[in-house]
């Protein structure tokens, strides 16, 4: 009886522990706590002074009014960044043949700005046949601000033994407001048209928080 007894009660604390470590159990992984902690609590969005693929300085202050997605790549990438660009290649593509681009940016930002000049970042968009009105790369100035935007974003990228990184992948929203408001995985494409759909007719409530 003692032995059932302290079964169960490991078994109800180790519920307990799971509920209140997945908050109530809606996130059972750090990228969904993640994403779940944006949707109930957008962020400003810090008005940094980037580097764009023309040498350029751009700011989010630039597209203040219209709705953002960003992205994290670094261009030597050879997986999941060339699916995250394709993947807006063909929201581009898409949106703009339904009128829809007008109110929409797309923002890659590289965390390996060391490596990625802006004419690195140039023949990066132009290999995905960008419209550089509406999608643009841009690399960080400095080494403490790319560390203040990984962590702004809670973007995660780790060194690897080849050169290159293991890093988290996904779409970032940003409102007309300037606030970071979803983010969307990569298999996460039909959720994410969805959202933009939605938000660029004026429907979605958490674009304007």
């Amino acid at each position: 009886m003692r032995t059932f007894l302290a079964t169960l009660f490991i078994a109800i604390s180790g519920i307990l522990i799971l509920w209140i470590s997945t908050d109530g159990g809606r996130a059972f992984t750090a990228e969904e706590a993640r994403r779940l902690e944006i949707r109930e609590t957008p962020r400003s969005v810090p008005d940094w002074q980037l580097q764009n693929q023309d040498a350029e300085t751009f700011t989010f202050q630039d597209w203040h009014g219209h709705l953002i997605v960003v992205d994290f790549i670094y261009t030597s990438c050879p997986g999941v960044c060339l699916i995250l660009s394709g993947n807006l290649k063909n929201l581009q593509k898409d949106l703009s043949a339904e009128g829809k681009s007008d109110k929409l940016r797309f923002l890659s930002i590289t965390f390996d700005p060391e490596k990625d000049t802006p004419q690195r970042l140039k023949e990066h968009l132009s290999h995905f046949s960008a419209d550089f009105k509406n999608w643009i790369a841009v690399r960080p100035t400095s080494s403490p601000q790319k560390e203040a935007i990984l962590d702004f974003f809670k973007v995660v990228v780790i060194p690897d033994e080849y050169g290159g990184y293991t890093h988290s992948a996904g779409y970032h929203i940003i409102n007309p407001d300037g606030k970071l408001v979803a983010i969307f995985g990569i298999e996460q494409m039909d959720e994410l048209r969805a959202y933009l759909d939605q938000a660029l007719e004026g429907k979605d409530n958490a674009s304007k928080n």
